[in-house]
């Protein structure tokens, strides 16, 4: 189980094996479950969650016959830099804003609770920016709804890096087919650097595989992966249906 060290339970914090195909999330009452065999007994399992410090434990230290309690430390938040220009800015969007019907993202995951995710380079070309909104294109024919993450990430040797946010944006999306908006404007993000737009699907324990399906588009490429902690990989011929409208 995960907490915080004013007792609070935490959702959804990303726990795997750091560039492996090997991790989950906790749930909505910080409860996970992880099956670890013998090859991972020298690896270290590690504990990532939105405004607060990563926990590192060694698979080996972990009492397999005993329940195993976390708790997390918040990080001190650093007030946003924002740039004052004497310019009108203007509304723009920067991304991926088409789809074509025939393809489409289908996230799917190992364990019970894992997540998959995909994400967008947005370039920004330096220029003094406000985030007002994300988009991307979802449908399922098996839910009228479920829960997404949407994570920004600074660019980093051509990979999405460390977080561009430290806020949690959790929002249960209608996946109606269409495009989704999630409102960016509370968390008053500002940047003039590039960097990733990712929408990470956060299954229900009872949702079935591959129920959730992103919109595409041919061309261009789009970043991806497949557990909690595992390492980006880049796909070219496609790219995800996915932008943000921007204060430029």
């Amino acid at each position: 189980m995960l907490g915080s060290h004013n007792d609070d339970s935490l959702s959804y914090v990303n726990i795997g094996i750091w560039n492996k195909n090997i991790g989950t999330a906790s749930d909505e009452h910080g409860v996970f479950k992880l099956a670890l065999s013998q090859e991972h007994a020298l690896d270290t399992l590690t504990f990532s969650a939105i405004g607060y410090k990563e926990l590192s434990i060694a698979v080996q230290d972990i009492n397999k016959s005993e329940e195993l309690e976390i708790k997390l430390v918040e990080k001190v938040a650093n007030l946003q830099e924002v740039a004052v220009t004497g310019r009108k800015m203007k509304i723009k969007k920067l991304g991926i804003t088409g789809r074509l019907p025939v393809v489409w993202g289908n996230p799917d995951r190992r364990e019970e609770l894992n997540i998959y995710e995909f994400a967008n380079l947005i370039e920004i070309k330096e220029k003094p920016t406000q985030l007002l909104s994300a988009h991307f294109y979802l449908t399922s024919s098996k839910m009228d709804s479920a829960l997404f993450r949407i994570n920004l990430y600074k660019e980093r040797n051509g990979m999405p890096g460390e977080r561009l946010a430290e806020q949690s944006i959790v929002q249960r999306l209608s996946t109606k087919e269409g495009w989704v908006r999630i409102d960016l404007k509370p968390f008053g993000v500002y940047t003039e650097e590039d960097f990733y737009l990712g929408i990470e699907y956060l299954p229900a324990a009872d949702a079935e595989r591959k129920s959730i399906m992103l919109g595409g588009k041919l061309g261009g490429s789009s970043y991806s992966r497949k557990a909690s902690l595992c390492s980006w990989e880049k796909f070219v011929g496609a790219s995800l249906s996915g932008y943000v409208t921007v204060l430029q």
